[in-house]
């Protein structure tokens, strides 16, 4: 809880004003990727080593069908040899790569508590289930979410524990969810009949059937809040209300400059609502030059320390833009439309390729693609458009 606390705090002072796409940035991005995909099995094995080699290589020139081949591989190696890192790091990379209900077998799989075995898919009728996050962010929280509506109709009792913040969101959605808080007390004392991590949720509701899987179920934000938000900002101007956000701690990303954000101010209608978290207004200072009168910054919202609040603002805007990051898992779990830019590494919460992610059917991808971010933004721009159509001022 002090890392986290450590954390947030960090985060609501940060000046993050990103430098713009520049080689060294973007050789890190590359670097990284590598050396997630290189990093060796504890296993002296040269097959690991080999697929691991041609997989790297297949990322790099985007070859997703043969770097999903290997990742499948991977996989199966990784369960021969017994290797829970090997499994994780085959799971992650299918993840990314398409890998259907195999990913979630994998993921399942190396987040295993020894002594506890998951839930393995039978009859819960009458029964204690309690789900975890195990390991992992914040964004976990909101992939999965829509997989507690069928285990809560099914299960005698669900418990799950989340991260404080999200309680508000997790008992207004599901109201027979026995939501419990991380850290307030030892998980392994809970009386339950089976536990399951949220991978092993995904393993048996989201089948390689699109037609099987559970379907999706928007978080439900305070509907009150949200009336109340939305009515304050058109009280300042007509709509529609586009949500943006810009900057993050992860140093590792490539990110638009502030200047690169013109190409949006000029081609949108409506009222812009920053969804930045940290010390904005170095960045509104600089933004309120190309939208003089036209940016919102709610003071009264703080992600770091009240998201129901902060769901409750993103489920007030007719659509949101932005880099990834929390706010844009977080409005894709809501299912508001969403527009999120993606720099051009091999990242964890997003597909590699396609511009929709099947957990959120709300979001839309747009891609660098090796382009200037200018162009990158100016399209995410037009994609907002699509989305926004005819919104108004209206509520």
């Amino acid at each position: 809880m002090q890392n986290r606390r450590t954390i947030l705090q960090k985060a609501k002072t940060a000046d993050l004003r990103p430098q713009g796409a520049v080689g060294k940035r973007l050789q890190k991005v590359l670097e990284r990727a590598k050396e997630l995909l290189r990093r060796p099995s504890r296993h002296a094995d040269e097959s690991v080593e080999r697929h691991m080699r041609l997989m790297e290589e297949s990322v790099q020139r985007g070859d997703w069908q043969t770097a999903r081949d290997h990742a499948l591989a991977l996989g199966v190696l990784g369960e021969q040899l017994g290797d829970l890192g090997l499994i994780k790091k085959a799971g992650r990379g299918l993840r990314r790569l398409d890998g259907g209900n195999r990913i979630w077998q994998l993921m399942a799989a190396s987040k295993q508590v020894r002594g506890r075995p998951d839930w393995d898919g039978s009859d819960l009728t009458g029964r204690t289930l309690l789900v975890d996050r195990r390991e992992g962010d914040l964004a976990i929280f909101f992939q999965f979410a829509s997989l507690l509506g069928p285990v809560v109709a099914a299960a005698g009792r669900c418990i799950v524990f989340v991260e404080p913040r999200l309680a508000p969101l997790y008992r207004r959605t599901y109201p027979a969810l026995d939501v419990r808080i991380e850290g307030e007390e030892d998980m392994a004392a809970v009386d339950a009949d089976v536990v399951a991590g949220f991978e092993t949720l995904a393993k048996h509701f989201w089948p390689d059937e699109p037609a099987a899987r559970a379907p999706f179920v928007p978080l439900e934000p305070d509907r009150r809040l949200v009336a109340e938000l939305r009515g304050t900002y058109l009280d300042g101007g007509p709509g529609p209300l586009i949500g943006f956000a810009w900057g993050s701690l992860n140093k590792s990303k490539d990110l638009p400059a502030l200047d690169d954000w013109r190409t949006l101010f000029g081609s949108l209608p409506g009222r812009l609502v920053s969804l930045q978290y940290g010390d904005v207004g170095p960045a509104l200072s600089e933004f309120e030059r190309h939208a003089p009168g036209l940016i919102i910054h709610d003071a009264s919202v703080d992600q770091l320390t009240d998201m129901d609040r902060f769901a409750a603002q993103i489920a007030a805007l007719d659509a949101v833009v932005t880099i990834s990051n929390t706010g844009a898992n977080l409005s894709g779990a809501l299912g508001v439309p969403t527009v999120v830019l993606l720099d051009d590494g091999f990242r964890l919460c997003w597909p590699a390729f396609g511009e929709t992610v099947a957990a959120y059917p709300s979001v839309r991808l747009v891609r660098k693609g090796g382009r200037a971010w200018a162009s990158a933004v100016q399209e995410a721009g037009g994609r907002v458009m699509q989305i926004i159509g005819g919104a108004g001022d209206g509520g």
